[in-house]
């Protein structure tokens, strides 16, 4: 895959096929969890190679079930998909395998569908370090002090930069 398709994807939207970035997933979302849009995004790459080799996917046939509630997987998923909009992403904390890797909220699972062939997706173990989750959980808890939250913002841009540079086949392993 060349460098220029690493941070795109293709998907047909009534019969015109979309280029969308990793850059678009931000603009749409943000920066609040890029790690969480740079993980979406690679989810989705990853799920459009394995289910749709062959062609861009249209968009109305892909479909996301995940253990983890994150705002950026989730808003990345929405602009590429439209999934959350059309009522096909659907959270359920309890998807998936206890022993998969555990996030601030939920667990790092996730399944897509793309025109009825299903696959499962894990991060592998360590994906996001004990110090991510822990601070994390607190910030959901708590509003975190200013050292906190400067770390808390740094780790979400460690944790985009380190996604980003790896192959999609890196990031989430088949389950």
């Amino acid at each position: 895959m060349s460098d220029a398709l690493l941070n795109q994807v293709m998907v047909v939207d009534a019969g015109t096929v979309l280029t969308i970035g990793y850059e678009d997933c931000i603009r749409y979302h943000g920066l609040t969890s890029i790690g969480g849009v740079a993980l979406g995004f690679r989810l989705v790459q990853r799920a459009i190679a394995d289910l749709s080799p062959d062609a861009p996917p249209d968009r109305a046939g892909i479909a996301v079930r995940t253990a983890f509630p994150g705002p950026g997987v989730r808003d990345a998923v929405e602009m590429i998909t439209r999934a959350v909009s059309r009522g096909a992403y659907v959270v359920d904390l309890d998807a998936g395998p206890a022993s998969a890797p555990p996030a601030p909220k939920g667990r790092l699972w996730f399944e897509v569908e793309i025109a009825g062939h299903r696959r499962a997706y894990v991060a592998p173990d360590g994906a996001m370090s004990a110090e991510f989750v822990s601070l994390g959980r607190k910030s959901q808890s708590a509003n975190l002090n200013g050292t906190d939250a400067a770390r808390w913002t740094a780790l979400k841009e460690e944790l985009a930069a380190t996604i980003m540079g790896l192959k999609p086949d890196d990031v989430l392993l088949p389950a």
